[in-house]
């Protein structure tokens, strides 16, 4: 009991010091398709941090799969639509990134220290190792397309540690100069490079979830969101993790230059027609820059269409696994 003691007053210490105190986690409740969710997962430790991994599936060749870059402020459990279809025939896993859903969430430190692009993409890397992962298809959507474009020109750069098979890539604001932020997106990052001291209201939070939905959306769904935006206490950092849309600026060349000149595998686009946040004309420009790349807008789909649209999303991966025997 003291060595336990001893240890919780100085993470304690740690934490003031750095200047965050501990705030009481406002009451929510936890939907049960989130609850079911968080069963089916395990954790994988990264860097000293505890990394839920959603693996679900089989792959028919030993190594193969399929890996998932969720969004912002989504996490794992947005694909939990489409996780079902796919693991019927082949492996896929989908990680909660650093400070999303039921990964651990970082209260010390800049947003680079904990939740950059580049330390997202080594977790992503590191996950992919611990599930025996060499070849995949990979997916990525908001913030994770950003990610996934990291991946991506690691690969190109002879530096990544599997292979990309297929990149597929959906509704995400990569392209910085194009972007037209949301209020909620502009008061996250008018605040400082910190994790907050004060929990955000549970229901407010949920209803500007609902403002990037272009399509009808059940409270289900919504709640389902924003129970992962505040689990672990990470309604503390979802604010300082909003400034990855600086660093989106800072390596604009970097990221852009792949979505226009990915070279080492195919690359498809899947994007929600109806998004109010990463506008279409994001997606026709990229295909201007690629015309060799497969380009499918969904008319019925906004910003979320592994959530609105799982079915189409799910045969987009499944069209380009190998053919199995």
């Amino acid at each position: 009991m003291q060595i336990t003691r001893a240890l919780w007053i100085c993470v304690l210490a740690t934490l003031l010091l750095a200047g965050v105190a501990l705030a009481e986690q406002p009451e929510y409740e936890v939907p049960d398709t989130v609850q079911q969710w968080v069963k089916g997962g395990h954790f994988v430790e990264f860097e000293g941090l505890q990394i839920f991994v959603h693996t679900s599936g089989d792959a028919p060749v030993d190594g193969h799969g399929v890996l998932v870059v969720h969004g912002m402020p989504g996490s794992s459990w947005d694909w939990s639509r489409v996780a079902p279809t796919v693991a019927k025939r082949t492996k896929i896993v989908i990680p909660d990134a650093i400070g999303f859903g039921q990964s651990d969430k970082p209260l010390a430190g800049t947003y680079k220290d904990n939740f950059s692009f580049m330390r997202q993409a080594d977790m992503y890397e590191a996950i992919a190792k611990a599930e025996g992962l060499e070849e995949v298809v990979l997916v990525g959507h908001d913030m994770g397309q950003t990610t996934a474009l990291e991946l991506m020109t690691r690969h190109d750069e002879g530096k990544l540690s599997f292979k990309i098979r297929h990149a597929i890539l959906m509704n995400g604001s990569t392209l910085w100069d194009m972007v037209k932020l949301i209020p909620l997106q502009t008061e996250m990052l008018a605040r400082p490079d910190k994790a907050s001291t004060e929990h955000l209201d549970f229901e407010k939070f949920g209803e500007r979830i609902r403002g990037s939905y272009g399509t009808d959306v059940s409270d289900e769904v919504i709640n389902a969101q924003t129970a992962q935006v505040f689990a672990k206490n990470g309604d503390l950092v979802i604010s300082q993790i909003m400034r990855y849309a600086l660093e989106r600026e800072e390596f604009y060349d970097r990221w852009v230059g792949t979505f226009a000149h990915f070279r080492t595998a195919p690359l498809s686009l899947y994007w929600g027609a109806k998004d109010p946040v990463a506008k279409i004309a994001m997606a026709e420009r990229i295909k201007t820059w690629n015309p060799a790349m497969d380009y499918y807008p969904i008319e019925s789909a906004s910003h979320w269409p592994m959530i609105e649209t799982p079915a189409i999303i799910a045969d987009a991966i499944l069209t380009r696994l190998p053919l199995y025997k």
